[in-house]
């Protein structure tokens, strides 16, 4: 699956200042958002704002099918016949106001790092108990960390 947060947050905070993000037509913004990056099922949409949101929220079947329904009913999505759903022009135009896009895509340098930055803050978080299956990964990363802050020391000392 797709890691979009990054782009997803910031899509957010434009979609929160706009002040639609409300009930079922936030719920329906999203999944066009989502549907914009590529076709998904249910379950996958599901899914990837469990993932978005750290699982915070994953919407239920019965909010995103009901959803899928209408929306390929108003002709911004179809369904294909694998099941998955895709946008379709209509569906682009709808989520147009909210700058698709314009985001800067992860794989600079800035936005790497804002996004490594903000999954941090995450884990700080976290309670102890849900992280302590994760140790051998965090110290992978800590490694990491160590050998990138060493080849900064060796760069400034030239």
């Amino acid at each position: 699956m797709n890691d979009n947060r990054a782009e997803m947050r910031a899509f957010m905070k434009k979609f929160n200042r706009v002040g639609l993000f409300r009930g079922y037509g936030g719920l329906r913004i999203i999944v066009l958002r989502l549907l914009s990056e590529g076709p998904k099922n249910g379950a996958e949409l599901m899914d990837a704002i469990d993932m978005m949101t750290h699982g915070h929220w994953r919407p239920s079947p019965g909010s995103i099918y009901p959803l899928l329904s209408k929306a390929a009913e108003d002709k911004l999505i179809v369904k294909k016949d694998d099941g998955r759903y895709e946008l379709t022009e209509a569906g682009s135009e709808e989520i147009s106001m909210f700058g698709i896009g314009e985001y800067e895509k992860p794989g600079t340098v800035d936005a790497i790092l804002r996004d490594i930055d903000s999954n941090l803050s995450y884990l700080e978080d976290l309670p102890c108990e849900k992280l302590e299956q994760y140790g051998k990964t965090l110290e992978n990363i800590q490694v990491k960390l160590g050998r990138i802050e060493k080849k900064l020391h060796s760069f400034s000392e030239e």
